[in-house]
């Protein structure tokens, strides 16, 4: 038979449970604590930010390369990566590391450059004037790609949805 001090030590040596969240087109989501982000992302960009020393990290997923003139919102790539890093510097994250998923050409391309060219150019660009290295990058071609970071390990997983 267990004591009950042998039941509360076993109970409270478990891990934290792990939560999911489905990061919405133009929203964002962080957190210091396990738990993986899923998102599908077609021409938008979805960006994933994690330090592996302190275990935080998130994702970002923007639909427009920058908010212009625009009220500011997450649905722009400029707003949605600076406040991602406003969150997980509340977290207590330094050093990043990210992967940029997305940026899938639309039905209709026109010879000029394409909205997913340019969401996934800006993430690049704040990316790197912000000393993050990218890692990782499935970005460009057709169709819409489903993304999963888990944060306990900071592995990104990505599977093709369309062609």
């Amino acid at each position: 038979m267990s004591t009950l001090a042998e039941n509360f030590a076993r109970l409270t040596a478990l891990p934290p449970p792990t939560s999911a969240v489905y990061v919405h087109p133009g929203r964002l989501a962080a957190s210091g604590t396990a738990a993986s982000f899923t998102t599908v992302v077609g021409s938008g960009a979805a960006v994933c930010i994690y330090d592996p020393v302190r275990g935080v990290g998130g994702m970002a997923h923007f639909l427009l390369p920058d908010r212009g003139n625009a009220p500011s919102a997450t649905r722009y790539g400029d707003v949605a990566l600076t406040s991602l890093l406003e969150e997980l510097g509340k977290l207590g994250g330094h050093s990043y590391r990210a992967t940029v998923h997305g940026g899938s050409a639309p039905p209709i391309v026109s010879e000029t450059e394409h909205l997913g060219d340019r969401n996934v150019a800006a993430a690049l660009s704040f990316l790197s004037s912000h000393g993050i290295p990218v890692l990782e990058r499935d970005v460009g071609g057709k169709g819409a790609r489903k993304i999963v970071f888990d944060l306990a390990g900071g592995a990104v997983q990505v599977t093709r949805v369309g062609a």
